[in-house]
């Protein structure tokens, strides 16, 4: 699959899906500080809600943390973007924010302890999230494909049961 054919099935798959109250981008850095860097507060006013597309390719390189501090809310509207940024920069940015985006596409990861991945998701959603995973998988000089492998593998597994 092209990048292009993946990221319009991304786009596709979270069309419509807001931040709706979720913790944002810049609150997730805020809480990874401790709560002591009052840019990220000053900066989380101005974070998107509406449209995950608009979410600009600075602040998903440079906020590298967000599957870590956000919600399940924050979860699904981030997703998208940072998938499509990793798309759109793996061959030119030594950002974490490419691999953190695999190791958050993971069933066991803590933030589906109370609703599960395939509860949060739709079936169009997990496809685009497995076709991203695919997509790693194929292009390990790039990608942790070792571990998109592995949550690609959890994922099959839990759609199955």
């Amino acid at each position: 699959m092209s990048i292009k054919s993946l990221i319009s099935e991304i786009q596709n798959a979270f069309e419509g899906v807001k931040l709706d109250g979720g913790i944002s981008l810049n609150m997730a850095e805020y809480a990874d500080s401790y709560e002591y860097d009052k840019e990220c507060l000053k900066r989380a006013a101005n974070d998107e809600k509406e449209n995950w597309q608009n979410i600009s390719s600075e602040d998903i390189e440079n906020c590298t943390v967000t599957f870590c501090f956000t919600d399940l809310r924050g979860f699904k509207f981030y997703i998208p973007a940072y998938m499509c940024w990793a798309l759109r920069n793996f061959d030119k940015s030594h950002s974490c924010s490419i691999d953190s985006t695999i190791y958050a596409i993971d069933p066991d990861h803590f933030i589906f302890k109370e609703t599960p991945f395939n509860e949060l998701f739709n079936s169009q959603q997990i496809k685009a999230l497995c076709s991203f995973l695919e997509f790693a998988i194929n292009n390990g000089d790039f990608f942790d494909d070792i571990v998109a492998n592995k949550n690609l593998k959890k994922i099959r597994i839990l759609l199955k049961n």
